[in-house]
C-alpha cells in the first residue's frame, strides 16, 4: 500500500491486476475521454513492464492501481506526473471502471491521492486536463476541492475531432495537515 482512503487502498500495480485493467481500459464507455481507444493484452502488459523500476513521486507518470478495500477488487487507477521542470508542481489522471461508477471512487480517489502528494513529496500545485464534456470528471475535481483555472476551446485534435480542454487545480494548503479522504 502506498496510500488508503476509507474504502479505497492505492498500491502499486500487480500482475493479478491485468485481466481487470485491460476490461476497464477495453470498455469504450470508460475510454470516451481518455487518449485510447481499445486496449489489448500486449498493451496491459507492456503497461506493467514499464511501471517496474518507477517510483511514485518521482518526475514523470506514476500510475497507483486502486484496489476496494472490503472486497479486494480492482476498481481503477490513479496518475501522477510530477514536473521534470519543476518537482513542486504534478498533474493527475484517474479511471474508474464502469461497475464502479456513480459511489464517490473517483472522489475520494483524488482526495487521497492529492493529499497524499502534497505531504509526501512537497507538491506546491497539482492540476488537471479533462474534456469539458466529461461532467462526471469535472464534478469529481469540484468535489476534490480543484478550481477550473482555463477553457481552451477547440485547441487539441482529439479522436479524429477538435476538442475542449478544461485546466483545473489545486494549490498545497499551506496550513495544517492535509484532510484525508
Amino acid at each position: 500500500m502506498i496510500f488508503a482512503s476509507a474504502r479505497l487502498v492505492a498500491r502499486r500495480f500487480e500482475r493479478r491486476d491485468l485481466a481487470a485493467f485491460v476490461a476497464m481500459r477495453s470498455d469504450p464507455a470508460v475510454a470516451r475521454y481518455q487518449s485510447w481507444d481499445g486496449y489489448t493484452v500486449e498493451e496491459g502488459v507492456r503497461f506493467l513492464d514499464g511501471l517496474s523500476g518507477q517510483e511514485p513521486g518521482e518526475p514523470g507518470w506514476f500510475q497507483f492501481a486502486l484496489e476496494e478495500k472490503a472486497t479486494g477488487a480492482f476498481v481503477g487507477d490513479c496518475g501522477l506526473n510530477v514536473s521534470a521542470h519543476d518537482r513542486r508542481l504534478a498533474e493527475i489522471g484517474y479511471s474508474i471502471a464502469r461497475p464502479f461508477w456513480n459511489r464517490g471512487f473517483a472522489t475520494e480517489a483524488v482526495r487521497a491521492l492529492t493529499g497524499h502528494a502534497f505531504r509526501a513529496y512537497g507538491l506546491h500545485r497539482i492540476s488537471a486536463s479533462v474534456d469539458p464534456r466529461n461532467v462526471a470528471s469535472c464534478r469529481v475535481l469540484e468535489k476534490a476541492g480543484f478550481v477550473k483555472e482555463a477553457h481552451f476551446r477547440e485547441c487539441l485534435w482529439f479522436k479524429g475531432a477538435w476538442a475542449d480542454d478544461a485546466i483545473y487545480a489545486l494549490l498545497h494548503p499551506g496550513r495544517g495537515e492535509w484532510p484525508v479522504a
